[in-house]
């Protein structure tokens, strides 16, 4: 008998506000694009983090990204409201 995952099932979209909490308070439309591509928390952090990236960090394109992270990234790269994830004011 084959053994059971412990982990929990995976949801298959982000809420709202978990996207936010990633990228900022960007437009719903971006929001909802972002998550019209199925990217995981890691996928959108990733991105989130490459998109964000100064030109004397490495990488600072999308490349090496899984393809739903590279779909994030030019959603990100195209939207002139998004401020890189260090940028962004920390909330508590």
């Amino acid at each position: 008998m084959p053994k059971k995952s412990a982990a929990p099932p995976r949801r298959t979209r982000l809420s709202h506000d978990e996207i936010v909490s990633l990228v900022g308070d960007l437009e719903d439309a971006v929001i909802a694009a972002i998550a019209k591509t199925g990217a995981s928390y890691a996928e959108i952090e990733q991105a989130a983090r490459q998109a964000g990236a100064e030109a004397d960090e490495p990488r600072p394109d999308a490349h090496g990204l899984s393809l739903r992270a590279e779909a994030v990234y030019d959603i990100l790269v195209a939207d002139p409201n998004f401020v890189g994830v260090e940028d962004r004011p920390r909330t508590l």
